[in-house]
Formats: structure tokens, C-alpha cells, sequence
């Protein structure tokens, strides 16, 4: 199994009260290689907290996360952010590119930080850029670019490492109509590629065009949908009245 989740729980307790809040509760999962899952809850749900977990960014209070038979959520503070950028990559609603430096640049600084030869930075970059339609782009500064170019480079920065796993953050937060459609159908591309994603999301029509859903609610896996041979239109009906259905049994 690729990616497995193990009765996950993160409990929280502020340092200066015994007060305790419960943020996941025996959440568990698999996913397979090359699979696309959507997370949707409501606010709160815990669905960010699980994110977090998944990306090495918080430890949970019980439970496992294992991926390709290494259980991640035990690794050593010291060797999780070689850890994060040799594995994970990561694709956030706020793009999180620095100014300072080229569009070129922005996507070269995770194999800069872990090493690799220029020739080899080059050559990945040179593969990837017409697939995401930036090669016009690199060149430019992050100022000079609109939001949904700004987020096809976070893609691109994301893809470079050849990560095992995607991870997105309401990627299409930021962003009008016209680019949340551009980019959805992209991230479907990425994955007809055979790059595993898991993304976290609010919007119906985003988790749409994932092969399936899982449903949060309370800190726990609630249900699930798989989309199958559904259009994303289509899918998008099912989602929405599970939400509707999730919303109704507060």
C-alpha cells in the first residue's frame, strides 16, 4: 500500500490550561500510487490538522502515517526537512514564491537546498515547463505574473523534486473562475500522469475533479465518494448533497 493512515488522533492542550481540544479522532485511510483524493469539511473539521500531519508539519498525538512502508510520522525532528523535500512537494492557496528571486529560481530552490548539479536542475525544469505552460514565464519576477501563473510555478516548484506525494492547500482559493478551471483540469493532467495528489479544499468543484472524496466532520472520516466514470459536473451533484447532508446532522 502506498499511503496508509492509522487511527490518527491530535489532541491540543495550551500550555498555560488543562483544557484539551480533540482535532482528529481515529482517522484512518489508505491510498493507492497514482490516486487523486480530495479532503472537504467544514471549518474546524480537522481536515487542515490532518494536512499537517501528512506533510510532516505537526506529529500526532496517537496513531501512523506510513508512506511506501516508512512510517513518517516517527522520523526525527533533524531529518524531517530533508525528509519533506526529498518526498513531499507541496502546493499552497498563497503560492508562497520569493520576491527576491527569478520565476526560474523560485522553482530551482528545492534542488538547490538538497544539492543537485545545475545541468540536472536544467534539464527537469526544461521537461516541465511546457507542460505547465510557463516557459515564457521564467524569467520574470513573481510580481510581474497573475495568480494563476503564480500558481502553475508553485505547481512546477512542487513537481521538480519528483515527489512521491502532492499535497494542496486550497489551491484554488486565491484565484478567479477562470483560473480555479485552469488549474483543476491541470492537477488532472498531473495526475493522468501518474503523480499522486491529496488535496484539501472547501470547494465542491474543486474535490470534483479528484477520483475520490473523503468527508471530515468532528475529527473524523465521515464518508466517502468515488467518482468512477462520473464527469466532474456530475460528481460535483453527489458532492454537494453530501455536504448537505453533513451540514444537516449538526
Amino acid at each position: 500500500m502506498f499511503l496508509q493512515v492509522n487511527h490518527l488522533e491530535k489532541v491540543f492542550q495550551t500550555r498555560f490550561s488543562k483544557e484539551k481540544t480533540t482535532a482528529l479522532s481515529d482517522v484512518s485511510f489508505t491510498a493507492e500510487e497514482g490516486e487523486y483524493i480530495a479532503i472537504m469539511g467544514e471549518s474546524g473539521s480537522g481536515k487542515t490538522t490532518l494536512l499537517n500531519i501528512l506533510a510532516t508539519l505537526e506529529k500526532p498525538s496517537n496513531g501512523d502515517v506510513i508512506l511506501e512502508n516508512k512510517k513518517i510520522s516517527a522520523i526525527k525532528e533533524a531529518q524531517l526537512a530533508e525528509f519533506r523535500r526529498d518526498h513531499l512537494g507541496f502546493v499552497f492557496q498563497d503560492f508562497n514564491l520569493l520576491d527576491t528571486l527569478s520565476i526560474r529560481d523560485n522553482i530551482f530552490l528545492p534542488l538547490v537546498l538538497a544539492r543537485h548539479p545545475y545541468i540536472e536542475m536544467v534539464e527537469r525544469l526544461e521537461a516541465l515547463a511546457p507542460k505547465l505552460s510557463i516557459s515564457d514565464l521564467l524569467d520574470k519576477q513573481p510580481f510581474e505574473l497573475s495568480g494563476g501563473q503564480k500558481q502553475r510555478v508553485a505547481i512546477a516548484r512542487a513537481l521538480i523534486t519528483h515527489p512521491k506525494l502532492i499535497l494542496a492547500d486550497e489551491p484554488t482559493a486565491a484565484l478567479d473562475s477562470k483560473n480555479s478551471d485552469a488549474l483543476l483540469e491541470l492537477f488532472e493532467h498531473i495526475n493522468a500522469d501518474g503523480q499522486t495528489v491529496l488535496m484539501v479544499t472547501h470547494s465542491s468543484l474543486a474535490a470534483s475533479h479528484a477520483g475520490r472524496v473523503l468527508f471530515i466532520k468532528d475529527g473524523k472520516i465521515f464518508h466517502q465518494l468515488y467518482r468512477g466514470s462520473k464527469t466532474p459536473r456530475e460528481f460535483n451533484l453527489d458532492i454537494m448533497s453530501t455536504m448537505t447532508t453533513i451540514l444537516g446532522g449538526k
